[in-house]
């Protein structure tokens, strides 16, 4: 039976917060082993971004992929605006696509805000074409 990155991180993540510290090092050994016994060492930095959400998300942090037109400082009010939408505090990860003209694309989980004056286009481009 194969596993998920995001199955593994949650088995680790509880491993972890079931056992004292001094046995840490014990369950990371075996989890090893079992990546290992499974043919999934390969699948470690994906694991490793799983359960780095994991512990963001116990932390009442979501992460944001905010993609921007250019390269700039983000805008307070936005980063409020986004911590208003996840209930929490947004851990935001920010790049630069030249080809949004302007305006910004976030994504958090599964949610997509589109604003980018390149889709505003498109939307208008369509409209007048019906």
């Amino acid at each position: 039976m194969k596993f998920t990155p995001k199955q593994y991180a949650q088995a680790l993540y509880d491993a972890i917060h079931e056992t004292g510290a001094k046995d840490h090092d014990l369950v990371l050994d075996n989890f090893v082993k079992i990546l290992a016994q499974n043919g999934d060492l390969g699948r470690y930095a994906e694991i490793e971004n799983d359960y780095h959400l994991l512990e963001m998300e116990s932390k009442g942090i979501k992460q944001a992929d905010v993609t921007v037109a250019r390269d700039m400082e983000m805008n307070s009010g936005l980063l409020d605006q986004l911590n208003k939408i996840i209930g929490g505090k947004a851990d935001i990860k920010k790049k630069v696509d030249d080809g949004l003209v302007g305006g910004v694309v976030i994504k958090i989980d599964d949610t997509l805000i589109d604003a980018s004056i390149k889709t505003q286009l498109k939307n208008i481009n369509n409209t007048l074409k019906q």
